[in-house]
Formats: structure tokens, C-alpha cells, sequence
């Protein structure tokens, strides 16, 4: 899972995510990516935004059984997929070249 935030202090569901991690190891990672963690914070992981080599870093490039589930406000989105509304995958997904059988917006 690449899960963006804005600050590491707002990571939903955090200690769930971790659990299933650890109870996981071999099925599920999780990637936090922070867009606005204050300067001086102790959080050590990605920041910014979710980009597309971040995306070719830690998924499997498509056509591989991939399932990837997009959620989150219409700029990311627009950036990611398109619009929630549109079944066509456009963006930084659909550059890479996910279809709409590997990419779910809900």
C-alpha cells in the first residue's frame, strides 16, 4: 500500500495497518508518504507526493495480477487515475499502463 497523508500524525487507521503488516509480512507493505510532515519531525519515510517512481518502485508493474485501489480527494485523482467518475485509467497509473481491471476508484 502506498497510503499518503499529510502528516504522520494523521495516518488513519495506523495501528490496524500495522498489525495486519506484521501479521502479514510476506503479503502486505505499507508505504507512508507524508505531503506536508513538519520540519524537525522524527518520521523517517517518504514525503512529498505519490509520484509515478514511487508506483513503479513498490508495485508490480501491470498485466502482473495487480489490483490497485485508489482513494482520496479529486486532485489526486486527477494526478493518479482520473476522475473517480470515468472508468478509463488516465494519469500516472495509466502512463505507467494499468487498465481498468487493475485500478478501482472508490
Amino acid at each position: 500500500i502506498l497510503y499518503g497523508s499529510q502528516r504522520s500524525d494523521q495516518i488513519l487507521c495506523k495501528e490496524i495497518l500495522d498489525s495486519w503488516v506484521r501479521d502479514h509480512p510476506d503479503r502486505l507493505s505499507v508505504i507512508h508518504v507524508m505531503s506536508n510532515e513538519p520540519e524537525g519531525s522524527d518520521y523517517k519515510g517518504e514525503k512529498g507526493f505519490i509520484t509515478k517512481e514511487l508506483i513503479k518502485k513498490h508495485f508490480d508493474s501491470p498485466g502482473s495480477d495487480t489490483s490497485i485501489f485508489v482513494c482520496g480527494p479529486p486532485p489526486m485523482y486527477n494526478a493518479l487515475c482520473g476522475p473517480r467518475e470515468e472508468a478509463e485509467v488516465t494519469g500516472v497509473l495509466g502512463d505507467i499502463g494499468y487498465s481498468s481491471e487493475e485500478v478501482s476508484k472508490f
